[in-house]
């Protein structure tokens, strides 16, 4: 019995986790959705739909996170961080209602967590923006260590005795 309570929170973590790492793609699969609806609404075949559904998701996922990184401008790279974000902070805050209405249907937990989570979201979709999320937090540039400068070996007190 302690094994499955145990096992039902790792899933239900699991879920969370993947609740917001899915939200940081709401607008390309959103976009996906509405243009599969209207293939199939226009007489085109499923698979036909299907498949520029996902075409048209993957290229303005990868368009966003292209303009987001080598757009020149802060305004222009502000402007794709709110298209990405908004949706992703709706999917956020709806996601996170419909679990915390599972547990309590009134309260300040049912206002509070959900705009945590649209918080969340939205800040998960701009990360996500910048490629890895390891990449947009800075982590890995010990490569670029700015505070003590390269001495090349020709240069060293040891090679001065050889």
């Amino acid at each position: 019995m302690t094994f499955m309570l145990i096992l039902g929170a790792a899933a239900g973590l699991y879920l969370i986790w993947l609740l917001f790492r899915l939200a940081a793609l709401a607008l390309p699969l959103g976009t996906g959705i509405a243009l599969a609806f209207e293939l199939l609404d226009r007489g085109y075949g499923i698979g036909a739909a299907l498949a520029m559904a996902f075409l048209a998701g993957i290229l303005l996922h990868l368009a966003g996170r292209h303009l987001y990184a080598h757009g020149g401008s802060t305004l222009l790279r502000a402007c794709v961080a709110m298209l990405f974000l908004l949706p992703a902070g709706v999917a956020g805050y709806y996601g996170m209602t419909g679990i915390v209405r599972l547990f309590a249907t009134e309260g300040m937990l049912v206002a509070i967590l959900p705009m945590l989570a649209a918080v969340v979201a939205a800040v998960a979709a701009v990360r996500g923006l910048n490629g890895s999320s390891v990449d947009a937090i800075g982590v890995g540039d010990r490569e670029r260590d700015d505070r003590a400068p390269a001495i090349p070996a020709s240069a060293s007190p040891a090679s001065d005795r050889l």
